[in-house]
């Protein structure tokens, strides 16, 4: 009877290897699939209800039949590159493309975070890259935070107020000690190695982090600055901006790119759409998940993976935090996030005023989902909702935020109230990171123009910043910043050491250097420029494996 067991229990075993492998190898299939146009009518998402009454459907009367410069893809990339291009020179024409309303892509779609969690990514990083580089990888990331307060200040009051942006204190919440005690072995190495980068993290113990956010179950907490904001409203204020200020610049919605081609004897890219062409010495690609539709080279190395979000009402009795706290919950398999929108007050007939929580904006999920997550790998739809992640985000909260006590014993939410619930595609990177700059003709499979300056002085050639690896919010802006100045001619040749370790300024220092006044080579790392070299690493089966804790 022993021996059957036996050889049951090893048969059993070469089975579940066997399905475990067919699992991968379909998502490795999809994942080199061409993820095509993003679908018509996809999920609603709250952050885009409503649509902006200037960008919802804007298009020219008629399709421009050139331009400076061409962008494919609308979004917080786009928006970035758009606003630096123009704050350098004014005059350009400029026309972006997109396949449905500005905006309505990740970036309408994500958590509302600006948020890193330095301390994971630190190990995989420098066992890559070295410390160094791993420490400016990070630095780049966490300066995020301080970037994006900057421009929405410059904005003005509008920005301001329609994005909701706000420094919270992010925190990881875990659930389990085994894996709180991973987390902090990976927080203390990181922090030890970094001092500078780490002053403003800490560790909460058990007692203080159920009692500081409200989490009866929690085993504890890592913290440091973070931001939160509605990413679409953020996006959306700065391009009417744009569009008033610059009328060289067209915005053409509805209106995919449906292919490229290059006219060697002239130099120029026509793309083509369903209402009509238009040419340019320069392409500007911030697709994302889309990427390897117009660029074939990508396949494998940018690819769709699906998300899943939710927009849930604050139940009685819970606080409003969401201008105090963002969180990430931390389980043995993958993790969910969550920011809340700021109260609001409510003044009633009598003169007394009421505090209205604002929404909870959950999501993740993707463990709980299929094949440990495997089956929304390579998945470019946000038009259905994943079930299971929908079960997963609509339970979950009662659970993290109830069981507290009350005087009649122990208590936890009656139910959640779910307003709105949405997927959105991520665009992963093979290599986890951003794809930035001049794009070779491996990657276009289309032949390229010499390098050179048009006569507005831009960089001719196909551009792009994309691959963002579910980590847009820390990483879009200072990609697209970087690959607007690389298109006006300024270089990456290396990473220059800068004699600044420090993210941002703390009371009583003086200011740390913004972008804006750094060459790139001293703050974005060279590790995302496009090279040869890079692009035959690149294997999307080690992203998915690390996706997958293996």
């Amino acid at each position: 009877m022993g021996i059957i067991l036996s050889k049951f229990r090893s048969l059993r075993l070469a089975i579940t290897v066997l399905l475990e492998q067919i699992f991968l190898d379909n998502a490795v299939a999809r994942i080199h699939k061409s993820p095509g146009l993003p679908l018509p009518n996809p999920t609603k998402s709250f952050w885009i209800l409503p649509e902006s009454p200037l960008l919802a459907r804007i298009q020219s009367s008629k399709l421009p039949e050139t331009a400076d410069i061409i962008v494919i893809g609308s979004g917080i990339t786009s928006t970035g590159f758009l606003r630096e291009l123009y704050r350098q020179n004014p005059d350009l024409n400029v026309v972006l493309l997109e396949a449905r309303g500005p905006c309505t892509g990740a970036t309408g779609r994500n958590g509302g975070h600006i948020k890193e969690g330095p301390y994971e990514e630190y190990p995989r990083l420098k066992g890559i890259y070295g410390n160094e580089t791993a420490a400016r990888i990070l630095r780049f990331r966490l300066r995020h935070l301080e970037e994006i307060k900057a421009v929405a200040k410059e904005e003005g009051e509008d920005c301001l107020r329609e994005s909701e942006v706000r420094e919270v204190t992010g925190t990881d919440v875990f659930f389990d000690h085994e894996v709180m005690n991973e987390g902090i072995a990976k927080f203390e190495e990181w922090k030890r190695e970094n001092p500078e980068m780490g002053r403003e993290w800490g560790v909460w113990d058990q007692e203080t982090t159920r009692k500081r956010l409200n989490t009866p179950t929690a085993t504890g907490a890592i913290y440091g600055p973070a931001g939160a904001l509605w990413p679409y409203r953020f996006c959306t204020s700065i391009l009417a901006r744009l569009i008033s200020s610059h009328p060289n610049l067209k915005i053409e919605s509805y209106t995919p790119a449906e292919d490229i081609s290059f006219d060697s004897s002239t130099s120029t890219y026509t793309v083509s759409t369903p209402r009509g062409k238009i040419t340019s010495k320069t392409v500007i690609h911030t697709t994302n998940a889309w990427a390897s539709h117009l660029l074939p080279g990508f396949s494998g190395k940018v690819f769709a993976f699906q998300g899943q979000m939710s927009a849930q009402e604050a139940p009685e009795g819970v606080p409003g935090m969401g201008e105090q706290y963002s969180w990430s919950f931390i389980h043995k398999q993958g993790f969910d996030y969550l920011t809340q929108r700021p109260s609001t007050s409510v003044t009633h007939p009598d003169g007394t005023a009421t505090q209205i929580a604002g929404e909870m904006m959950y999501g993740g999920g993707w463990a709980s989902t299929e094949n440990m997550g495997l089956d929304v790998c390579g998945l470019a739809d946000d038009t259905k909702l994943n079930y299971l992640a929908a079960a997963h985000l609509s339970g979950l909260l009662p659970y993290v935020f109830g069981s507290g006590e009350d005087s009649n014993g122990t208590r936890s939410w009656n139910g959640v109230k779910v307003k709105n619930m949405w997927t959105g595609v991520l665009g992963m990177s093979a290599d986890g990171l951003p794809w930035v700059g001049r794009v070779p003709t491996k990657i276009s499979t289309r032949n390229q123009p010499k390098e050179g300056k048009s006569e507005k002085g831009v960089e001719t050639g196909e551009w792009c910043a994309v691959g963002f690896t579910g980590e847009g919010m820390v990483n879009c802006w200072g990609c697209a910043t970087a690959l607007a100045r690389m298109v006006l001619g300024e270089e990456v040749k290396g990473n220059v050491r800068s004699n600044e370790a420090r993210i941002r300024a703390v009371k009583g220092e003086e200011d740390v250097k913004g972008w804006k006044d750094q060459r790139l080579e001293e703050w974005f790392p060279k590790e995302f420029v496009i090279e040869d070299a890079r692009i035959g690493r690149a294997n999307p089966v080690d992203l998915v494996s690390t996706l997958l804790g293996l």
